[in-house]
């Protein structure tokens, strides 16, 4: 897309030399096969009147009034072949500009691709190459992608040519992407991504690699997503975070999400794994979030997926990163990355929303806030059944497997934080700066390492006053009861009463007697806005909360 710089001359004139002007933020709009809204930037010093020659595309107003306005149409389905039509904005007979509108073709083809292919994909006999496919894909088409390592060799829309990092799997239209297909495949051939590795890697002969191994610029539309499903996705250097690629009015940055980079779209991943990426300082300002990074209202579901073993070699963000977008993950895993700054593992920073069931966020590290999942700055988070152990970072603020920081919220549900550790206060959960608002229920947080001051669910002093709510939990040595309250006469050992595999065992342990079962969760989801998904009936490992047992595992 063509962007110009709106601006007029500050020169005062004369009303007999007054000049009339009219600038389009565009010339072109490229726009999905379903019916949708799409806006351009118009400005003018003169009142402005607007057209369609074609049906298909309905305007909001026929007129604007001068200023800088936006030009909002609709689009119709279009269930045919790609189409195109103007709009004309007009501010006299003489001064016009037209904005070309070109829909994507209706026709819902399907594609087989290769890693070396040269045919026209039109079957697994005739594969072609990645790139070739999505070039012909439009919304709601599917590539079936067969085993081996693919590399890109595209330029990112709009970014430079001589830039070699700049090459990326770019996902610009709402289609699924699905791996795990034998070199052998046949028509009607089902996939096992385990068996038949489908690797999508940003390293490239000459010894670079790229910025974003898979970049997802698709625009949001009704009822469509980009799906993605069974390939491995690595190999990618987010560096050079100073410098930008625009992309639908949203700022790519090239160092963020060296494996993945989601600028507003809505996306579905369901077993890929987003491993051994990384952010550095290898050209230019070191990046932020080696694994994925997410931004712009995006919205991103993950199941049965792995954002495992990234690295960030000098800054935040070392696994996943939600910049004012979502995340709901179902059976994933986020471990074993590593940050130098916050957020070793999930970082959801600013206004962002995670909500995790069934998943685990282990192993992680860094040197800052968070080593875990760090929440900041009017985030929120809800864990359900999940299992957070082993993270660690090297510094005294505090802050482990949870830190919340700056006006967020978490709920913490049928959850087991254990086995984190750190120099400073609050290796389970830690809040600081501002109100931060902690809900326990039906957990352990307990057997964690901090300083010898501290406990494993600690404030700094400026939220030491605001009381979190914890339920039917057990929290370092004590016991809470379903009402709220410390029971006196109960108490925890997390040596004794946590199995290797961080079940509640032996005898006399609350955890197995003080919990709450499934029914009582299941009442207790429906008080949310959404309703806490039926994954909250059960552990971690989807056996029946029929008990009153505490923590991820129940067995």
């Amino acid at each position: 897309m063509i962007t110009i710089l709106f601006g007029f001359s500050s020169c005062k004139k004369d009303k007999e030399t007054f000049e009339e002007k009219l600038m389009a933020g565009t010339e072109l709009m490229e726009v999905g096969s379903k019916t949708g809204k799409y806006q351009f930037d118009v400005l003018s010093n003169k009142n402005m009147l607007l057209e369609s020659d074609v049906d298909w595309i309905v305007l909001d107003t026929s007129e604007l009034e001068k200023g800088k306005r936006k030009v909002i149409f609709e689009v119709h389905a279009n269930q045919d072949d790609e189409r195109s039509g103007l709009i004309t904005v007009r501010i006299n007979d003489e001064i016009s500009k037209q904005v070309l509108v070109s829909q994507e073709s209706g026709k819902v083809p399907v594609f087989f691709v290769s890693p070396n292919g040269t045919g026209d994909g039109s079957s697994w006999e005739s594969p072609s190459t990645f790139h070739a496919a999505m070039e012909k894909a439009t919304t709601g088409s599917t590539i079936y992608l067969m085993e081996g390592t693919y590399t890109p060799f595209k330029t990112i829309r709009n970014g430079d040519s001589a830039e070699e990092s700049d090459k990326t799997f770019e996902i610009n239209k709402n289609i699924s992407l699905i791996g795990g297909f034998s070199s052998d495949a046949s028509i009607g051939a089902k996939p096992n991504a385990a068996l038949y590795k489908t690797i999508l890697d940003g390293r490239f002969s000459s010894g670079k690699q790229a910025f974003h191994t898979v970049t997802v610029t698709a625009a949001k539309e009704a009822e469509s997503q980009v799906y993605i499903e069974g390939l491995v996705i690595t190999g990618g250097n987010a560096t050079d975070r100073s410098t930008n690629i625009s992309i639908n009015g949203l700022n790519f940055s090239r160092g963020q999400g060296g494996g993945i980079a989601i600028g507003g779209s809505q996306v579905h991943l369901k077993a890929v794994e987003i491993i051994d990426n990384k952010a550095t300082a290898d050209k230019g300002t070191v990046g932020f979030a080696a694994g994925m990074y997410a931004f712009g209202s995006a919205d991103v579901i993950m199941e049965n997926s792995k954002v495992n073993n990234n690295t960030n070699t000098g800054n935040n963000g070392g696994g996943v990163w939600m910049h004012t977008s979502n995340l709901t993950a179902y059976n994933s895993q986020f471990n074993g990355n590593t940050a130098r700054g916050t957020a070793g593992g999930v970082h959801g920073y600013p206004n962002a929303k995670i909500i995790l069931y069934n998943s685990e966020v282990n192993q992680n590290s860094n040197t800052s806030y968070g080593a875990g999942l760090y929440l900041r700055e009017k985030s929120t988070g809800i864990l359900v059944n999940c299992l957070l152990v082993g993270n660690k970072s090297t510094s005294k603020n505090g802050g482990g497997a949870v830190m919340l920081y700056d006006d967020c919220k978490i709920d913490i549900i049928s959850s087991t934080i254990t086995g984190n550790e750190i120099p400073g206060p609050g290796a389970g959960v830690y809040r600081r700066s501002k109100v931060n608002n902690l809900t326990i229920v039906n957990s352990i947080i307990s057997g964690n390492k901090q300083d010898a001051t501290s406990t494993d669910v600690d404030a700094y002093t400026d939220n030491a006053g605001i009381a979190p709510t914890i339920k039917s939990s057990a929290i370092a040595g004590q016991v809470y009861s379903e009402a709220g309250s410390v029971v006196s006469d109960l108490s925890f050992n997390p040596a004794t009463m946590l199995s290797a595999q961080y079940v509640p065992m032996g005898v006399n342990n609350p955890a197995l007697m003080h919990g709450l079962n499934g029914s009582s969760l299941t009442t207790l989801g429906q008080t949310y806005n959404p309703v806490l998904e039926s994954q909250i009936n059960a552990d971690k490992n989807g056996n029946e909360r029929m008990d009153t047992i505490m923590g991820a595992l129940i067995k």
